[in-house]
């Protein structure tokens, strides 16, 4: 397996993701998915920072990624609360219906084919087993809004550029320096119909939809679904 978008960025992310407003999306996340006694992955798990709420919440954990260092890091995260496996989303290294829930985080910007990895957690999943996504709100969090500094937590003005029906991967020069994701790794934006189809394709069906946090617009949209 080749190299991941994300080594090399651990400490970066491991300072954005650990952000006040990020933890708040996690925390919801894992509230929406709910408590349970049973096997949950991680789809796309990181540094591991939703990994302790999830086993607060009963779940005996699996947590996946394609990135070596983001797992390394996850080892010190998660210690003995989780089982950690390097894994490409879009051909998960684990049996049908192996899991009775599945939870992924802040991903879908992340990946090359949104419908083929959503289609490997679905085939992984359970039958009747929960599903739930928490990613940025495509209609307000994509490369095409201009938020003022203090937008996602005092509502202070978001300025919708043209662009939103451009789906694709968004990025700019590359900038190890840089604080911005599309300066990193890029961004693969998706419209809100893209997204909610791509859930839809992948065998699920969509029993819930908020728009957590404070934030107006809402910077996130996270998603319950059950698979058929």
């Amino acid at each position: 397996m080749t190299s991941a978008r994300y080594d090399g960025h651990t400490e970066w992310y491991e300072s954005f993701a650990s952000a006040d407003m990020m933890s708040s999306a996690r925390d919801f996340a894992v509230q929406l998915l709910g408590e349970g006694a049973g096997r949950c992955l991680d789809l796309g798990c990181g540094t591991g920072l939703a990994i302790p709420a999830l086993t607060r919440a009963g779940w005996s954990v699996v947590g996946t990624d394609v990135s070596t260092d983001q797992l390394e890091a996850a080892r010190e995260q998660a210690r003995e609360l989780a089982r950690l496996v390097r894994g490409d989303a879009h051909a998960l290294p684990f049996e049908d219906g192996e899991f009775d829930a599945v939870i992924s985080v802040l991903t879908h910007t992340d990946l090359d084919d949104v419908v083929g990895a959503f289609t490997e957690a679905s085939r992984v999943l359970r039958a009747g087993g929960a599903f739930v996504y928490l990613g940025v709100h495509p209609c307000f969090a994509s490369p095409f809004v201009a938020r003022e500094a203090a937008a996602a937590i005092e509502g202070a003005a978001a300025i919708l550029h043209p662009g939103y029906r451009s789906a694709g991967w968004h990025r700019l020069p590359a900038d190890a320096s840089s604080t911005k994701i599309r300066a990193r790794v890029g961004i693969n934006h998706l419209s809100l119909a893209g997204l909610l189809n791509a859930i839809i394709r992948s065998g699920f069906t969509i029993t819930q939809v908020e728009e957590p946090g404070e934030a107006d617009p809402p910077f996130f949209l996270a998603i319950r679904a059950t698979k058929l």
